[in-house]
């Protein structure tokens, strides 16, 4: 018998993200930086035709050529961001759906995602409905860039 997967937990993060907000050190928003590239976080998305079977690890598998559509938010500015979550919890708080489908992205995904399409998304949102940290195309190029640096490429 197999062990359901584990919920998405990022309790690291939040806490370093709080942390941020508290107090805009420069070692709280390494800290933060830090935790957000390491993250397995939650984006809603929608599927156009619904999953096949389950794996035997409690994945999802989708049939070939399913498209999958991540969802967008508006900014006031009207820019649009990729919302992604910390926890069910706060996914929870930002969909009235009960069946909301979501998929595990880490911050390489939404970089690729964000900066493969030209300005068509500004950037994503940890947790918009609560502590709203947004990162643009140039915070998360910038990133790169210094991970870059760090790693001597």
């Amino acid at each position: 018998m197999t062990e359901a997967p584990k919920p998405i937990r990022n309790d690291s993060l939040v806490e370093s993200i709080t942390k941020a907000k508290e107090e805009a050190s420069k070692e709280n928003t390494v800290k933060m930086l830090n935790e957000i590239v390491r993250a397995k976080l939650l984006a809603p998305v929608t599927l156009d035709r619904e999953p096949v079977t389950e794996g035997e690890d409690g994945q999802v598998i989708l049939e070939k050529d399913t498209t999958v559509s991540f969802e967008l938010i508006k900014a006031t500015n009207g820019d649009l961001y990729y919302p992604v979550f910390t926890h069910g919890e706060e996914l929870r708080k930002c969909s009235s759906e009960q069946n909301q489908r979501s998929m595990i992205v880490n911050f390489e995904d939404l970089a690729n995602m964000i900066l493969g399409q030209g300005n068509a998304v500004r950037g994503f949102s940890i947790n918009p409905m609560g502590d709203n940290i947004c990162f643009t195309a140039e915070m998360i190029k910038s990133m790169i860039d210094d991970m870059k640096r760090e790693a001597g490429e």
